[in-house]
């Protein structure tokens, strides 16, 4: 653009006077329209004709000043380069469209050696056009010598018909010299003949009649599409947010509140923090904690007696490898692959070892690790050390006492590891609100639960399970309506 045009951002508003005579020729739509203003400035104009028309509005600014403006106005507006957009295909049903009147200072200039040059009247065309809705309207308002450029004359004549053109009335038309192309999108693309380009080429030096109001509406409107080209939905959006930008729409949708983003953004919100187990540790477990730098500092002492200190943690390595391309011989494919390694750090008095590799690993817990179990036991005391209280013993064996006993069993009722687990999940949930059952199928997770609800005193409880198991555990209604809900009187609890 050249300096003037610059400083204006392109913008050359549709005078008023010019608005409302088009607004004359145009029938409104029988249900509500879309018009789209790719270049929408302060909304003035796609505004007056969408409120005197029954449409809807959306467009495009890139001066941050006006688009505050138009989004004021309009339904829909982003302030941005109309290039940084998406909209569907066929999803508008009225293309208003007052581009800026210049070369693209960015794709050159007829002035340059080589003679590059892109019109933003034509360019704007060209890449709208694809928008609107087949039979839907276009307004296209251009200095008159564009209507000269061939490639405007053969995309008109090719997508568009019923083209009728006048220039601004007298007192406007000396500003710019523009005129005022109103079509309809043809239903098919029609290869334009060179006399249909010519005619059209042609009216860039003709005297022009001025527009003004029509007695009757020429244009029809159509309704606007629910959906876009092959019947996908309706996308309108921009693809280049400003770092401010973002920070403003993260905080109008709340999303800088959700857990995802504190996770985020503070990296240790979301570790694990183990502070007592539920049930004792195993060896397994020890070896996780180890595994997984939970172990946390040992003050231990060596086969001497002196003491040592012994810290656990986690480290991420990164390996590479390289083999030859089967395909390219001169070529070496390099893969890199993470690997977490386990290391012990001992501190002793003559100075710190640290070991990482299997075999160093094998042997140091095979010296200290009794008393590093030790140690991990009385650091994590379990709420529920395997010591039932004797109220909790007498609420679970009276569970389960009307079925067969187990094979092997001297009695009917839970299962010694079932009584356990239900006695840690009820301390558990009493302790934390919460308790989590994870086993084998098989293990009597429904049965653990019942005797939970049990120690909670937790009643009127729902048992939720697949319709085919509903008379297997029903033992008052074998044989029952697998669809019918099962129902418990708490105070039949023998059963």
């Amino acid at each position: 653009m050249r300096p003037p045009a610059i400083e204006r951002m392109g913008y050359y508003p549709t005078d008023e006077p010019v608005v409302e005579i088009i607004r004359t020729y145009l029938k409104p739509p029988s249900e509500r329209g879309r018009l789209f203003d790719p270049c929408a400035g302060e909304g003035k104009a796609a505004s007056s004709l969408g409120n005197a028309l029954n449409c809807e509005t959306w467009g495009v600014e890139l001066s941050p000043e006006r688009a505050e403006k138009a989004q004021n106005v309009m339904d829909k507006v982003y302030q941005a380069p109309w290039q940084a957009c998406v909209l569907s295909d066929e999803s508008i049903s009225w293309l208003y469209l007052n581009p800026p009147y210049d070369f693209d200072r960015f794709e050159g200039h007829p002035t340059q050696s080589n003679g590059a040059g892109k019109r933003l009247e034509w360019d704007f065309l060209k890449t709208t056009t694809s928008k609107l809705m087949r039979g839907g309207l276009l307004t296209y308002i251009i200095p008159q010598k564009i209507l000269g450029m061939i490639e405007v004359a053969r995309l008109l004549a090719g997508h568009y018909e019923a083209i009728t053109v006048y220039r601004a009335p007298d007192g406007l038309y000396e500003k710019f010299k523009q005129v005022v192309v109103l079509a309809y999108k043809r239903k098919l693309y029609q290869l334009p003949t060179d006399k249909e380009v010519l005619s059209l080429q042609s009216l860039a030096s003709m005297d022009l009649e001025p527009i003004q109001s029509a007695v009757e509406p020429i244009y029809q409107l159509l309704s606007a599409p629910s959906r876009g080209a092959n019947g996908k939905p309706i996308v309108f959006k921009r693809t280049d947010w400003e770092p401010e930008e973002v920070v403003e729409a993260t905080k109008e949708a709340g999303v800088h509140k959700t857990s995802d983003w504190l996770d985020l953004i503070h990296p240790t919100r979301g570790l694990a923090q183990l502070s007592q187990p539920v049930m004792p540790l195993k060896k397994g477990h020890i070896a996780m904690l180890m595994a997984s730098g939970m172990m946390g500092t040992v003050k231990l002492t060596d086969e001497e007696g002196k003491p040592m200190l012994i810290k656990g943690r986690v480290i991420k390595v990164v390996e590479k490898t390289e083999q030859p391309d089967a395909k390219e011989t001169d070529t070496v494919i390099e893969t890199y692959k993470d690997r977490f390694v386990t290391t012990v750090a001992v501190l002793k008095q003559d100075g710190i070892q640290v070991i990482q590799d299997v075999k160093g690993l094998s042997e140091f817990m095979k010296v200290h690790g009794e008393k590093i179990a030790a140690h991990v036991l009385e650091t994590y005391k379990p709420i529920y050390n395997l010591d039932p209280t004797a109220n909790e013993i007498a609420v679970l064996d009276r569970l389960g006492t009307q079925r067969k006993a187990l094979p092997g069993q001297e009695r009917a009722g839970l299962l010694p590891a079932q009584r356990h687990a239900a006695a840690a999940l009820a301390r558990s949930i009493r302790k934390n609100g919460v308790a989590n059952c994870q086993a084998e199928m098989g293990t009597g997770k429904t049965t653990i639960s019942t005797g939970v609800i049990e120690l909670l005193d937790a009643y009127p409880a729902i048992v939720l399970c697949p319709p085919h198991l509903v008379p297997k555990w029903d033992s008052r209604n074998r044989g029952s309506d697998p669809r019918s809900i099962c129902t418990r009187n708490p105070s039949h609890r023998s059963e």
